[in-house]
């Protein structure tokens, strides 16, 4: 039974998409999206917008809302539509340096005996050179064109109408509503302002590859985080000297393939946390880094296959940008920790 846990995500996952294709092909969101447009003259103002309320989101499973939204600005097909899947990850993974509510800043926060701005002040690097490299790819990488953003005038009843039933979901679960039931209600609420009850013709919103997909990501997730105490035994039982170069790989080497095989959020800053309490608390921001690239590139983690499929971005286009991030992680916690 382990290994099926979470799969209630499923049924999430499943709801967005009738709630987003509903938005997409009766223009529930044009015109609040137009007012974006008009106010700020570009279409990329309107993704960076949505990337941004979608990034914050307290909530598990929000790169499945953000995708949502996002896929209601989307090309049907092409490199537009290709590059939402990159900026729905992007968007949704800063969250977990900052995040009070996370258990990335948690565990260390209280591990450590910490003081939210002493975690702040300590992750700062990472996190700024994050932003850096997310606000880069949104506003450089995603061109204009690349945007479907349907004419409309902006009227406060269609936004009233049409939007804010979405926030209220959100703004559901946030406090505590099953994710189904909330997303749920929004989507019955969405088929009975379109009068949309063909099943035939909402199941052509529903990605049924992305939803296998997902559940097989879930269930392998489950089965290496099962055997995690694998992992967090041999890191206590290592002699290695983190001060010498060989040392250094063999420990991050671990850490990074623990993190990458279990593609969990909580299992890799324990385990970062883990190896910074056995070698030393000067290396936690180097190990953070590893864990946090090892888990960013899981293919258990489900976020990649939630966009991958969503969005139909290819994996080497995801990898070549988390690649990229990751490394300027790597390089500016080696800076800091090494060199400074």
């Amino acid at each position: 039974m382990q290994y099926i846990n979470g799969l209630s995500y499923i049924g999430m996952v499943f709801i967005i998409m009738i709630s987003a294709g509903l938005a997409k092909k009766y223009n529930l969101f044009a015109p609040a999206y137009a007012y974006i447009k008009n106010t700020f003259g570009s279409n990329k103002f309107v993704v960076v917008i949505l990337s941004a309320i979608g990034g914050v989101l307290p909530i598990e499973g929000r790169v499945t809302v953000s995708a949502g939204l996002l896929d209601t600005v989307a090309p049907k097909c092409g490199h537009g539509r290709e590059k939402m899947g990159i900026v729905d990850y992007l968007s949704t993974h800063h969250y977990y340096m900052w995040s009070p509510l996370e258990k990335t800043v948690i565990i260390p926060i209280a591990m450590f005996g910490l003081t939210y701005l002493g975690w702040l002040s300590m992750i700062a690097p990472l996190l700024v050179v994050s932003l850096a490299f997310i606000f880069w790819y949104m506003w450089k990488q995603v061109k204009e064109d690349e945007i479907a953003i349907e004419p409309a005038e902006f009227k406060i009843s269609a936004v009233m109408r049409g939007i804010v039933p979405m926030f209220i979901a959100i703004g559901a679960y946030m406090y505590g509503v099953n994710h189904v039931m909330a997303f749920g209600i929004l989507a019955v609420y969405y088929m009975l302002i379109t009068q949309q009850w063909d099943w035939k013709k909402l199941s052509t919103y529903i990605n049924w590859q992305v939803l296998a997909v997902v559940a097989v990501s879930i269930m392998a997730g489950n089965y290496f985080k099962s055997h995690s105490n694998d992992i967090t035994e041999l890191i206590k039982s290592s002699v290695l000297d983190p001060s010498t170069l060989e040392g250094l790989a063999i420990i991050s080497g671990i850490g990074f393939v623990g993190s990458f095989l279990m593609g969990s959020s909580g299992k890799f800053v324990a385990l970062a946390a883990l190896m910074a309490q056995v070698f030393g608390m000067e290396y936690f921001l180097w190990f953070f880094a590893v864990d946090y690239v090892g888990y960013l590139l899981s293919p258990t983690h489900k976020c990649v296959m939630v966009g991958n499929q969503y969005f139909g971005t290819p994996l080497r286009t995801y990898y070549t940008a988390l690649g990229i991030w990751g490394a300027l992680l790597l390089f500016t916690a080696g800076i800091v920790t090494f060199v400074i």
